[in-house]
């Protein structure tokens, strides 16, 4: 049976102060090899840093400490002086660290002997002679010179080496869109506020030997949450709320389910490479006031159906060629008036039928030079109402290069010349008083026409000729 004395404490509870030489430890729980004073010798060639027993840290009871759950015991340095106890009490061969000691590094310390690094990295030369305190926690002057905080300021978008950044800005589309065209603007990344009003002994730090700084500061007026990487990737919530995240890599955001964001005041996204959205389901974009989009490249388009309404009016300005494939039939349906301007040429082709029909009011085509109406088979001039008038300014000519010309009229038919000498010129035998002309009605002529036959004869008949069947010349040729 173990004696009442035997018990941790009451054997002779002893204390020490030490400093860490090793860190390595092969059991992966934290453990230390500790010099401890007065009780390790100074001199590493009697007792040497290998030969140290290893101590155990003592975690806090916020860490189980238990099959991987809980804070991983790894904070300190070859370098850093600890305190803590023997759990063998004077025997001196279980130690176990309570906690770790800062103070200021003094000069002059000699390689080779003890209570220091070994390796003669920790303290760094910039800290000799100054407190162990990381600097982001001293305040004022001395936090500034937090190499967190110098990254930060030099690297600022805006306000360090790099120019603001700048917004979008409205479609220039000159003087066809009457409303004001939003402007193009600049933001500038906030100014970091961590250092620069923290204070002593209100700013939290906790600094890692790379670099990276985990800072809650709760100083007056500076209240702040910051995470720094040693590489400049950072994250700080400043005193007025303003979130600044900065990366400097590749940034990987991942939902596995929704996403859902709120912006009260505007939102500005510049990039400054390609932007690609891929959307699986439906994309649904709702704009309640004006929406511009400016593109300087091309702009293309690929869509399965197309539905589009336009509330009022809709103006497209083309600077060079445009075109439209339409795959099946092509619809435009206007209550108001069509105009199609062209400086240039207007070419329109049907491969089957082409219909151009007004349903209640006049059709014009207007020509400043030749117009003209060509059919592979039939050219019809019809109106059904009312009277059709071919008009002319200068000569009219009907031409049937290779078959019968036929004017048929259920009534009169009235060829009128303006002066006494007119001439109707054929190339054969002129027929154009047969029965297949004049089957029903009169032919007029009105004003001393001449009938000329290029092949046989030219005959002059009366200003008024009234012919019925077969007509014949006075010298009674046909």
């Amino acid at each position: 049976m173990r004696k009442s004395n035997e018990f941790l404490g009451l054997d002779g509870f002893v204390w020490w102060t030490g400093v860490v030489e090793d860190r390595d430890d092969p059991l992966q729980l934290g453990r230390c090899k500790v010099r401890c004073m007065g009780w390790h010798d100074e001199n590493i060639d009697k007792l040497p840093t290998n030969d140290l027993p290893w101590a155990q840290p003592l975690q806090p009871i916020t860490s189980a400490a238990l099959a991987g759950v809980g804070t991983s015991a790894t904070g300190l340095l070859e370098g850093s002086w600890v305190v803590g106890f023997f759990m063998d009490g004077k025997e001196g061969q279980f130690p176990v660290i309570m906690g770790s000691l800062a103070g200021i590094s003094g000069d002059g310390e000699v390689m080779g002997t003890g209570f220091r690094d070994p390796w003669g990295v920790y303290p760094p030369e910039d800290f000799k002679g100054k407190p162990d305190t990381p600097l982001a926690a001293r305040g004022n002057e001395t936090s500034k010179e937090s190499p967190a905080y110098q990254d930060k300021i030099v690297n600022r978008l805006g306000g360090g080496v790099y120019p603001p950044v700048e917004t979008a800005k409205g479609a220039d589309v000159g003087s066809i869109y009457a409303k004001s065209i939003p402007k193009s603007g600049e933001w500038s990344e906030p100014e970091p506020r961590g250092s620069k009003d923290s204070e002593y002994p209100y700013n939290h730090v906790r600094k890692t030997e790379s670099g990276h700084v985990f800072e809650v500061d709760d100083s007056i007026g500076a209240e702040r949450i910051h995470t720094y990487h040693s590489v400049g990737t950072f994250e700080e919530i400043q005193p007025d709320g303003t979130k600044v995240t900065k990366v400097v890599g590749e940034n990987y955001e991942i939902i596995a389910k929704g996403q859902n964001v709120s912006i009260t005041g505007g939102c500005n996204i510049t990039v400054n490479g390609d932007t690609r959205i891929k959307t699986i389901g439906d994309y649904i974009h709702e704009v309640s006031g004006n929406y511009h989009l400016s593109v300087d490249g091309d702009f293309v388009q690929k869509v399965g159906s197309y539905a589009q309404k336009v509330e009022l009016d809709k103006i497209t300005t083309t600077g060079g060629q445009y075109g439209m494939s339409v795959g099946g039939d092509f619809n435009a349906i206007v209550t108001g008036n069509i105009n199609l301007n062209s400086s240039g040429s207007v070419d329109i082709t049907a491969l089957n039928d082409f219909t151009a029909f007004s349903a209640e009011g006049s059709s014009a085509i207007t020509s400043g030079e030749d117009v003209q109406l060509v059919a592979s088979k039939k050219v019809d001039l019809v109106a059904l109402d009312g009277t059709l008038n071919l008009f002319s300014d200068g000569n009219m000519n009907m031409e049937s290069d290779d078959g019968k010309m036929k004017i048929q009229a259920k009534e009169t038919i009235t060829i009128q010349g303006g002066r006494s000498a007119n001439t109707i010129t054929m190339g054969r035998t002129p027929d154009i008083l047969t029965p297949d002309i004049m089957r029903i009605g009169e032919l007029e002529l009105i004003g001393g026409a001449k009938i000329t036959n290029k092949e046989k004869y030219a005959s002059n008949l009366p200003a008024v000729v009234y012919a019925h069947g077969n007509w014949e010349n006075s010298d009674g040729s046909d």
